[in-house]
């Protein structure tokens, strides 16, 4: 196989069929034709008959060929001695996944007829050609079977991949990774919300392909994902026109009624209630797709109006129970998407392609009040801008036999705006427990201007020499970002209670409640700023993929990433270039006869700041809590009456000493903002794995996954950085300069308590790991996984088995155990306090999956198809809200601690009054207070195809859920509500499955 990379570059310009740059790479068919006579006079041809795209080749003298990168779809291949065909066959072509045409010619003697026995010619069931881990599926094969139309729900089909916590919508976790560190592509274009990390850019379903699951193994070509990456492709005309028209009906009257949790251990108030959700859909999708000019100009277009109505509860904390009920709905013109793709041959070496779409929508919204499963009168409403535009224009060209380039520039804008009927009545939460809470005249929230626009650039050269193929390459990409957020009515107020001896933490120390008695107060937040920001991510990359031997290959590929961010004055916020990424790969047929396939690989992956960072950090937010007595609450808005300071009832200093400060609206520039040591967050994986085919039919694997966080970058906001925060390397020392604060560890100094966001000359400091007082972060993912595959004529399916293991300090980019969705600046590693007792087991702790999902053809045009998960819980833990120490370096009483209070105090000092070093605490590492339930889902699907007047028809109906399980998803880990107070709600659900409900489908085409 040495020579086939010369005899064949030439047909990586068919990569352009696919309308795209990298990432979403083509397939090769690479094919070897045995007991040739003469090889210079035969050659091989390629041919798409939907497109017209064909090539030939010569066979090499080893009697091999390659076409590279070849466009998704069905093609013949054909043998031919001069003009004439003495063998032929078909191959399927699959997104990310080579396929193996394979030859025998056997000739009786030079005179007589050459006999040719196909020996196969077909996609191979074991890819020796590359080495990362995943999955590839079609459209089609998701049309088989009972698969929801986004996704992550495809995702979720790839060994190593659970879903995420309800609290960040519809997400995945692979290989152990936070939900936010995925990265997603259409058509090469990254559709990744960049603003959180979460979730993707999606189009309808009628309009993908393929899809291609990276659960790991990436190309040096990927990058900015430290979890997973979903490539998806989208449907391009050929020469026969062909319509279509798809309805999918999702109706609430075949939908069961979810579940209700209740606080005080099932005997009090209504906490979390799904009993009022309903979710009732109307999708039709039109299509068409054909030949402008026949060969050469190709269209594939497609609408999508949609019309949904659901209903659902909404609101409180961790403290408070639902108080809103919520209905949305969007139709017409105000929920229609649209979108094309263009592709223009202008010769055989050379293509171009456009794809472009909006999903963009409006949602209604009105709110009513909710109250222990009572709904109330309508008090607010909301109109909610979503989604966005996407396009990109794509280039390949062939530039010699040797040498392709593709390139590719593309935007993706987004919006996620909710303009609110009701600014007047501020937010009102009630965490006191209580069967009569204090509830507002509004739904509360915040309003302003929330939108993304991301530009990209890329531009890739592929070269052959000899047993190398060489491939290099340019990523660029602009995030810009507009957020503005004002508290409705100016204010958000909490109101809760503080057990007698109970803390609360503020900036200047803890106010301790010494008056014997469970005192009232109201915490107000007000978090008010923003505006224009932006980052700029650049990556550089060269890769060789070395066929060694015929039966062993070795990638060495190496990435470089450059991030930068800007704050709304464009002072330089953050800048990081990271070091060299290796990416190294091999595979090896032991056997050489192309069913065994052994294989390796090594990957160091970098996640960007999230533009999220920059809004809190660098737009101009202030972030402000304090906490107050009060005398009455107003009965019209509920906002407190005859406030004052908490500190004037439980000691003394005012507004001041009542306050805990998370934002200012100075801008910091990077040298106090960034570490001069800080590295950006990293992860290295490992994987080891064996791919055996055992016949036609069967394929078994098994693979070995270590994946650890090599840097965690994250801030700290102790005393050292106050007033800010400072992204630094936990458990490193870190230098930065400070503004107007010094604090020497005791007190402040010599501080002027003047921050300017510039520099004080002269004040770089270097703070050890023991002053800092972190731990240096830790997250470890271990894995095995089995795979067994069938595929035969009337049935296929996959079984998979997955052991894992998740265990750290840290989870990662967001958090999942309090629903945090601030990626890169969680609370872990604000403070020390909040540190001790992480290390344990993480939320995306699966031990067991099990999962099995396939098709089956009973009789002629009906198909059944299945998709079953069995999963082990996710480990939960027991949060307080105090700590062992009132050492302000610790922080002790800010945020969410592994220590619960015991209601004793001892009084060893003599005074009369609970000290903080008096009380004693019990500590609960991470994860020890059990696990939620085993979930069990089985979901089935039956279509029948038809033929009315020469146009196919299919009509399918899916059921989820089936058997209507509804296991507690996640539960409340907060055992504390204030200090020495249990949470009325604690271990009382958040969510559960998702209840049985069905959707009917019907399509024509023709």
């Amino acid at each position: 196989m040495k020579s086939i990379f010369r005899k064949s570059i030439t047909a990586i310009a068919v990569s352009a069929s696919l309308g795209l740059a990298l990432p979403a790479v083509a397939s090769d068919v690479i094919g070897t034709v045995n007991n040739i006579n003469d090889n210079s006079s035969y050659t091989v041809k390629v041919k798409n008959p939907a497109t017209g795209l064909e090539r030939t080749l010569s066979i090499s003298s080893e009697g091999t060929f390659r076409f590279a990168s070849l466009p998704t779809g069905s093609y013949e291949i054909q043998i031919l001695k001069g003009d004439a065909v003495v063998a032929e066959d078909r191959v399927r072509v699959s997104l990310g996944a080579n396929s193996k045409a394979n030859f025998d010619l056997n000739s009786f003697d030079s005179s007589g007829p050459e006999v040719i026995q196909v020996v196969g010619a077909r996609i191979s069931s074991i890819d020796l050609s590359t080495a990362d881990s995943g999955l590839v599926i079609t459209d089609a094969e998701i049309d088989r079977m009972p698969i929801n139309r986004d996704l992550t729900s495809v995702a979720l089909l790839a060994p190593g991949a659970v879903k995420g916590d309800s609290a960040f919508g519809n997400t995945a976790s692979f290989g152990g990774s936070s939900v936010a560190e995925n990265a997603c592509y259409i058509n090469g274009l990254e559709v990744t919300n960049t603003r959180q990390g979460l979730g993707c850019g999606e189009v309808p379903f009628e309009f993908y392909d393929q899809f291609q699951v990276k659960t790991g193994g990436y190309s040096a070509k990927f990058g900015r994902a430290t979890g997973g990456t979903i490539n998806t492709t989208t449907k391009g005309g050929t020469n026969d026109w062909e319509f279509s028209a798809v309805v999918q009906y999702q109706p609430d009257s075949l939908q069961e009624e979810g579940s209700i949790s209740r606080g005080n251990n099932g005997a009090g108030q209504i906490f979390r209630d799904e009993s009022y959700d309903s979710d009732n859909k109307t999708d039709v999708t039109l299509a068409v797709g054909g030949p402008l000019i026949e060969d050469t100009l190709f269209f594939y277009g497609l609408i999508n109006p949609r019309d949904t109505e659901s209903s659902y509860t909404w609101g409180g904390d961790e403290f408070s129970p639902n108080d809103q009920y919520r209905e949305e709905s969007a139709s017409g013109g105000d929920n229609l998407f649209w979108g094309g793709k263009l592709d223009w041959d202008i010769n055989e070496n050379h293509r171009l392609s456009y794809f472009a779409y909006s999903n963009r929508r409006d949602i209604e919204r009105s709110v009513y009040d909710y109250n222990n499963g009572v709904i109330g009168d309508r008090k607010d409403g909301a109109l909610l801008k979503r989604g966005g535009e996407a396009q990109s224009l794509s280039y390949t060209g062939v530039l010699t036999e040797d040498l392709v380039v593709t390139a590719m520039a593309g935007t993706i804008e987004t919006e996620y705006e909710t303009q609110s009927e009701n600014l007047i009545c501020p937010s009102i939460t009630d965490s006191r427990g209580t069967s009569n809470p204090i509830t507002g005249c509004g739904a509360g929230g915040s309003f302003g201007a929330n939108n993304d626009e991301n530009t990209q650039y890329r531009l890739d050269i592929e070269y052959v020499w000899q047993d190398h193929q060489i491939s290099f390459g340019i990523d660029y990409q602009e995030r810009e970002s507009e957020r503005v957020s004002r508290p409705i009515g100016g204010h958000s107020y909490d109101y809760r209670t503080l057990a007698a001896n109970g803390s609360f933490q503020a900036d200047n120390g803890a106010l301790t409640n010494n008056t014997g008695n469970v005192l009232q107060y109201v915490e107000d937040r007000v978090f008010d700023g923003g505006g224009s920001f932006k980052s700029e991510l650049t990556a550089y990359y060269i890769e060789d993929n070395w066929q060694v031997t015929d039966d062993f290959a070795v990638t060495v590929g190496l990435r470089i990433d450059e991030f930068d961010s800007w704050g709304t004055t464009d002072k330089l916020l953050t800048s990081f270039k990271t070091d060299v990424a290796p990416r190294l790969g091999f595979t090896w047929d032991p056997t050489s006869t192309g069913d065994t396939k052994v294989y390796g690989t090594y990957g160091r992956y970098y996640l960007p700041v999230a533009n999220n960072t920059i809004f809190r950090a660098a737009s101009g937010v202030s972030d402000i809590t304090t906490a107050y007595t009060y005398t009455g609450v107003d009965a019209t808005t509920g906002a407190p009456t005859g406030l004052a300071p908490l500190a004037d009832t439980l000691g003394s200093g005012g507004l001041a000493n009542s306050q805990q400060v998370s934002g200012v609206p100075v801008i910091p520039e990077k040298d106090i903002f960034q570490a001069q040591e800080a590295e950006p967050f990293s992860k290295d994986e490992y994987i080891l794995g064996v791919q055996q085919a055992l016949n036609d039919e069967y394929t078994v694997g098994i693979k070995g996954v270590y994946r650890e966080v090599a840097t965690a970058l994250d801030d700290y906001c102790g005393r050292y950085a106050y007033p800010y925060c400072v992204m630094i390397n936990p458990g490193s020392s870190s230098s930065w300069y400070s503004d107007g604060y010094y604090w020497n560890g005791t007190d402040w100094g010599d501080s002027s308590f003047d921050n300017d966001g510039v520099p004080d000359e002269g004040s770089l400091t270097t703070y050890s790991a023991d002053t800092i007082g972190l731990p240096k972060a830790n997250n470890e993912y271990t894995a095995v996984e089995f795979n067994l595959n069938y595929q035969a004529d009337t049935i296929r399916y996959q079984f998979g088995y997955t052991w894992a293991r998740s265990v750290g300090n840290f989870e990662g980019a967001v958090k999942s155990d309090i629903g945090q969705a601030d990626a890169g600046i969680t609370q872990d590693f604000d403070f020390p306090a909040v540190m001790d007792g992480s290390q344990g087991y993480q939320p995306n702790d699966r031990r067991h999956t099990f999962k099995f999902f396939g098709s089956w053809e009973p009789v002629e045009n009906l198909t059944v198809g299945w998709n079953a998960t069995l999963q082990s819980g996710r480990p939960k833990s027991l949060f307080g809200q105090g700590y062992p120490s009132k050492d302000p370096n610790l922080n002790g009483g800010w945020g969410d601690t592994f220590y619960i209070y015991t209601n004793e105090c001892p009084d060893t000092n003599g005074n009369g009054e609970c000290e903080q070093e008096e009380k004693i605490y019990e500590k609960h590492d991470r994860g020890t207070n059990g696990r939620t339930p085993w979930t069990f889902n089985l979901d089935l699907s039956a279509a029948y195809d038809f033929t009315v007047s020469d146009i196919d028809m299919r009509a399918s109906i899916n059921v989820f859920n089936i058997l209507n399980s509804q296991s507690e998803a996640s539960l409340n880990e907060h055992y504390e509500q204030n200090e020495g107070e249990v949470n009325a709600y604690h271990d009382a659900a958040y969510s559960w499955q998702t209840p049985r409900y069905v959707r009917i489908g019907f399509e024509a085409r023709f």
